[in-house]
């Protein structure tokens, strides 16, 4: 059975690269990958809709794919083409948001000069209360804080294995939450200089089939703009609890801090 499912996801793999060749032979060029590694509550959902704003970037909501080869970001370019019925679209960035340790990608394939990387990171307070909000309406389970901050730690700290693993700091940018909510406009307009795109982007977004399903299942998504909201759920966070997310925190904004956007 395993080795069905290795030539099932070769033969993928050939058809993708295949199809990607085939549009280069045309004219059309392959895109590079933009992927938004960030954590639950970071706003990667909201920051993924605004990117499409501009007709040269696409995506298709969190797919939860991992990322260990060229030709994943071949398929990820060839999904987007098929799910937007436009297979010949000039495209320059093709987009996915990665949340999860487990979906991390190789650390290698991040280095690969088609690769460009948006970090993202969230004050520790309203993303406990927030990721404790998600599990308790959307998800029907509840989470602990402690559990809560569990994740949110060990994902800081992957954050951290990535941003250390780049040679160069023009690969990526970080874009802390609370500067893309007080300064959106500021914010998009130093991404489109970081991205080197000629057009930018734009405060309101259209909606598509996946918003409100694939990554942020709320109804703020659905919105369209930028809604500032504050978590609703009361978190009985303790002291010491608190201060490990606020040390994993201030770990991470200091390891990324050369990856800082201008705004």
């Amino acid at each position: 059975m395993k080795g069905i499912r290795r030539l099932g996801k070769r033969a993928i793999e050939s058809a993708v690269i295949a199809a990607e060749a085939g549009l280069q032979a045309v004219g059309v060029p392959s895109p590079s990958a933009l992927l938004l590694l960030g954590h639950m509550r970071s706003g990667s959902t909201l920051l993924l809709h605004l990117l499409m704003t501009n007709p040269e970037v696409s995506a298709l909501g969190e797919r939860g794919a991992v990322y260990a080869s060229r030709a994943d970001l071949a398929r990820l370019a060839i999904a987007s083409r098929i799910a937007r019925r436009s297979p010949f679209r000039r495209l320059r960035y093709v987009a996915d948001q990665v949340n999860h340790n487990q979906l991390t990608p190789d650390r290698r394939l991040l280095q690969d000069p088609r690769v460009r990387i948006l970090f993202l990171l969230r004050h520790p307070g309203p993303t406990i209360a927030s990721i404790l909000e998600l599990y308790r309406t959307h998800y029907g389970q509840a989470w602990s804080p402690s559990q809560a901050v569990d994740y949110y730690v060990e994902r800081l700290a992957t954050l951290i294995e990535l941003g250390e693993s780049l040679a160069s700091p023009v690969c990526a940018a970080l874009i802390p939450y609370e500067t893309l909510m007080d300064l959106p406009q500021e914010t998009l307009e130093a991404l489109r200089l970081f991205l080197g795109l000629g057009q930018g982007f734009t405060q309101n977004y259209i909606t598509y089939s996946f918003t409100g399903k694939h990554g942020d299942p709320g109804p703020n998504i659905s919105a369209g703009r930028i809604i500032h909201k504050a978590p609703t759920a009361r978190v009985d966070l303790n002291v010491t609890e608190l201060e490990r997310a606020r040390r994993a925190y201030d770990r991470c904004r200091n390891a990324l801090a050369r990856f800082a956007l201008r705004v």
